[in-house]
């Protein structure tokens, strides 16, 4: 009875085993009949994560698109998914096809040249080609901007998308003309047009009758002029930090040339006139004092002192001459200033004349000595 039980034990189990190697050779047979014949490697590529990426487009992207070094595109294939991108010389490497040339070409060109190379190896059927990410590349803004400079825009981006990187138009900017400096060439349109590699945008200002200029770390930055406006007003729509270190401000006026200075802390309350050059300083500036003082040499700037200080300043001497009679020489030429109420700028030169007392007491010293000498030669040479 038992040995019965064995021998259909055995029976069930041969059966199991024999039903077991039947349907895995059916499957496999059943998976090699549905797989394409005309490729050789089996391995189902991931989709690419840069497919996955939503982008942020103004619309669908046109098939007159031209593409260029950095464009992604996905491949379907009958083996899965296939990223490439579009490498710095143009060209794309398809695995097991070769390179393909495709920047310069329009979208549709480029995706039909793809194709073609596709045609060694797969099934045209079962392929197809995707432009799934944009380029990037830097342009250039400047004009009127709120921040003019570089920014990073894709390959469908127009000038007024860059414009807007910059923090757009300022209030005074020429809408209706912005220029585009491509390759040598300078393209002035009105219209909204596509932009490339290396372009240079410019917003031009609007013609101004009356202007302010600020000049900061070797920059001139030009502003129209407003009535009432504070010179702080002026220095932050120019992007300048005031808090950042600066002592002293410079007003000329380009018209007459004439040149003043006010501190940092006045600026507030200061509204230059048209015309006017604004420049800020870091380090306070020098008046140089000589002649009868203590101290002769330089005597840092303050737009609140008149002669009589910086005179104070060097050290007044038995030997300084009156006030009255001091001297100052500006950009090279002889001026006369008040000694107590005239206006003295940075660069002047401050020279105090000895009293008339001293120099005549040096004329009879002189005098003295020249007779001294003479008496001593004709006492020799009578001898």
């Amino acid at each position: 009875m038992n040995f019965c039980k064995k021998i259909l034990l055995s029976v069930a189990a041969a059966l199991f085993l024999a039903n077991a190697a039947d349907d895995v050779i059916t499957r496999q047979s059943s998976t090699m009949y549905f797989a394409p014949t005309f490729y050789e490697d089996q391995v189902v590529r991931p989709r690419e994560l840069a497919s996955q990426n939503p982008l942020n487009l103004e619309g669908p992207i046109d098939s007159n698109y031209v593409v260029g070094p950095g464009d992604f595109f996905e491949i379907l294939l009958p083996t899965g998914n296939e990223g490439v991108q579009v490498s710095p010389e143009g060209t794309v490497a398809i695995q097991g096809c070769g390179l393909v040339e495709v920047s310069g070409l329009k979208l549709f060109e480029a995706k039909q040249k793809i194709l073609e190379k596709l045609k060694i190896r797969y099934d045209k059927r079962f392929t197809e080609v995707h432009l799934v990410q944009l380029r990037r590349f830097v342009v250039s803004v400047q004009g009127a901007v709120w921040n003019p400079g570089q920014v990073v825009v894709s390959g469908q981006a127009r000038a007024r998308n860059a414009i807007y990187l910059t923090g757009n138009f300022k209030p005074y900017a020429n809408r209706d003309s912005i220029y585009v400096y491509r390759k040598g060439d300078t393209i002035a349109t009105a219209e909204n047009i596509l932009l490339e590699v290396g372009d240079i945008v410019e917003v031009p200002h609007k013609e101004w009758r009356q202007t302010v200029y600020l000049t900061h770390a070797g920059k001139t930055m030009t502003l129209p002029y407003i009535p009432n406006r504070t010179l702080k007003e002026y220095a932050r729509e120019a992007g300048i930090n005031t808090d950042n270190g600066f002592t002293e401000i410079s007003i000329k006026n380009s018209e007459d040339g004439f040149t003043r200075w006010i501190g940092i802390d006045k600026i507030d309350g200061f509204s230059p006139e048209p015309l006017n050059e604004i420049g800020f300083h870091m380090q306070a500036p020098y008046v140089y004092v000589g002649g009868a003082v203590a101290a002769v040499g330089k005597v840092p700037y303050n737009s609140s002192m008149y002669a009589a200080d910086y005179v104070a300043a060097s050290g007044v001497t038995l030997i300084t001459g009156s006030l009255s009679r001091v001297s100052v020489m500006r950009d090279g030429k002889k001026i006369s200033v008040d000694w107590a109420a005239g206006e003295i700028l940075p660069g002047d030169f401050i020279e105090i004349p000895r009293s008339v007392y001293e120099q005549v007491k040096d004329v009879t010293l002189f005098v003295t000595s020249i007779l001294s000498i003479v008496a001593t030669v004709l006492i020799i040479a009578s001898y």
